[in-house]
């Protein structure tokens, strides 16, 4: 090999070393942008379950009263035809 050959051996290997260099900045600004907006869409999304949370128990709660009821009727039903 000859002093250009080596030359332009060396400049090739630069050139992908830099290619490479440049892939593994974006890819690393990909995944801290990715990062950083999954993290805010959990955040928002606990902000809303902490608004809804309130309610969301309320209803619950309002369904188990129901059930006690209907539950309670039912038994007496039950009851008063076999008694």
């Amino acid at each position: 090999m000859n002093e250009a050959e080596k030359a332009r051996a060396q400049a090739i290997c630069h050139e992908e070393e830099m290619a490479r260099a440049k892939f593994e900045a974006q890819l690393r600004a990909h995944r801290d942008k990715t990062a950083r907006l999954r993290a805010e869409r959990l955040a928002r999304q606990e902000a809303s379950w902490l608004e809804r949370r309130k309610s969301t128990m309320a209803v619950i709660r309002a369904g188990l009263a129901d059930l006690r009821e209907k539950t309670t009727r039912m038994r007496a039903t039950r009851a008063a035809k076999m008694g």
